[in-house]
């Protein structure tokens, strides 16, 4: 079996851990339906989803069919198609299934943890865990699975911070963890942070970019710096100021109080001036005059 495709059923129970014996399985869709119980530990035994070596032929087949218009039977061959969801939307596939590794537990009441196990899926390009009941932390080797490109972790009941590695997925193009328990600051100078904020949304305890919310610890180190330049400026820039101008002013005038022949030589040169511009003026409204008298 390659590809199993239960999803929008009304199946009760939990997930039956001989599942894992469907080692061809590419397509695992059991979603939304109301599968209960935890997610088995044992889904790194389907080598199809953990090597990524493995041959993945078309998905086809023969069947015995009517030929109208002659009469008898003949083998006819078929390509398989099936409705999948990717990057948050459905979307129908046919040839390119073969290609598809991706397993849809979405749309449940699945409870505990994800297992650490399921990293070992190398192979799987989706998962989507969406919409259940998941408690616990992503799980921190979760950067083994390169080949990820879609990631829906929203709309269930993790916690803690969101591990470092994850930024390893330099296929994932589409990821949601929105409506979490997730909390701490966001890891910065990774690809995290090209996703919009919807991506992370319904996580009150998430702080940093591209969040609007900063974190507590930067905004202690904006008013430290703040209050820093704010000492910086009320003791040391005032008082060179203080210093700068009592230095200045008494530089000269008091110089000028204590040397009487520097006294009168410096009002003699600021009457001299006063003078010489003095009579500047008077030339100028001469000649504009006489200017005026000639035209």
């Amino acid at each position: 079996m390659i590809v199993l495709r239960l999803r929008a059923n009304k199946f009760q129970g939990s997930i039956p851990k001989s599942l894992c014996n469907l080692s061809y399985i590419q397509v695992l869709d059991l979603s939304n339906n109301n599968i209960t119980g935890d997610i088995p530990q044992c889904l790194d035994r389907i080598i199809a989803l953990s090597n990524t070596k493995f041959s993945r032929k078309p998905i086809s087949y023969e069947t015995l069919a009517y030929a109208l218009g002659f009469g008898d039977y003949k083998f006819v061959s078929f390509s398989d198609k099936a409705i999948l969801a990717w990057k948050g939307a459905n979307r129908e596939y046919g040839k390119n299934l073969r290609f598809l590794t991706t397993i849809d537990l979405s749309c449940n009441q699945l409870m505990g943890e994800i297992p650490q196990s399921m990293t070992i899926l190398v192979a799987l390009i989706s998962l989507n865990l969406s919409s259940n009941y998941l408690i616990g932390s992503i799980p921190k080797n979760i950067g083994h699975m390169k080949r990820l490109e879609s990631l829906d972790l929203s709309k269930n009941h993790l916690s803690v911070i969101i591990p470092d590695i994850l930024s390893n997925l330099t296929f994932l193009s589409y990821m949601c963890l929105s409506f979490n328990n997730l909390s701490g600051k966001m890891p910065s100078s990774t690809q995290l942070q090209t996703f919009d904020a919807y991506t992370y949304i319904g996580n009150p305890g998430l702080c940093g970019p591209p969040l609007s919310k900063n974190c507590l610890e930067d905004s202690n180190n904006t008013h430290k710096n703040v209050d820093d330049d704010d000492r910086f400026i009320s003791f040391g820039f005032y008082m060179s100021i203080g210093l700068g101008f009592i230095i200045g002013f008494w530089g000269v005038c008091g110089t000028l109080v204590l040397k009487t022949s520097w006294r009168y030589s410096y009002f003699q040169f600021f009457n001299n001036m006063c003078d010489l511009l003095y009579v500047q003026l008077l030339l100028y409204i001469a000649r504009m005059r006489r200017f005026q008298v000639q035209d």
